[in-house]
């Protein structure tokens, strides 16, 4: 019998291949082929993404904004603090 120190047996490999059923994505599938609809949708994703994205960006922006007044007030009110303690 060997004793090895150190040694750390490596994990056993499990590979599962998933098979499932989405019931959702076949009545969206159905639903497409009674409209009609012969694309698959990428250009909408694309407006829809990109609409969102405006907006992410249009509402971060005017986070910052409100963190910049911030912190200007803050400072003011610090140099207003310093001024009545020292030169009062």
């Amino acid at each position: 019998m060997k004793i090895v120190f150190f040694r750390i047996p490596k994990p056993k490999q499990f590979n599962y291949p998933p098979r499932y059923y989405d019931e959702e994505k076949e009545r969206r599938e159905l639903r497409k082929r009674e409209l009609g609809l012969t694309g698959d949708g990428n250009m909408d994703f694309r407006s829809q993404v990109g609409t969102s994205w405006r907006r992410l960006r249009q509402s971060n922006h005017s986070r910052q904004k409100k963190a910049n007044m911030s912190v200007l007030i803050y400072l003011l009110i610090a140099a207003m603090l310093i001024y009545f303690i020292f030169f009062t």
